[in-house]
């Protein structure tokens, strides 16, 4: 019975610090291939009115429709008037692809 004891011991003391070397390791260092991921250009609030603007205005599904953009902080307010639901999900779509924006407030409702 003693060797029972002495053999489940020595297996806990064991696994113990097995587990205690193998996490130390996990957290030592970096792959050599893995690089830091650029970072995001900032852009200016005016900037970002400008190209959701210019987005808003050349698409073809949302030509003639008179939509506002107000920019604070790269935080987007569409507001304005559409035909359909569509075309609101459609400005609310160009807003969010402009680099730099962080959030889309949409305003816009259906006439």
């Amino acid at each position: 019975m003693k060797i029972r004891y002495k053999s489940l011991a020595l297996a806990v003391a064991l696994s113990s610090v097995l587990s205690i070397s193998a996490c130390q390791k996990f957290g030592e260092g970096t792959h050599e291939t893995w690089v830091e991921p650029p970072k995001k250009a900032v852009v200016d609030d005016a900037t970002l009115t400008a190209t959701i603007k210019s987005s808003l205005l050349t698409d073809p599904e949302l030509r003639g429709l008179d939509l506002r953009v107000e920019v604070h902080s790269g935080e987007i307010m569409l507001s304005g008037l559409a035909s359909n639901q569509s075309q609101i999900d459609r400005a609310n779509t160009l807003a969010w692809l402009a680099e730099g924006v962080k959030k889309v407030d949409n305003r816009m409702s259906t006439k």
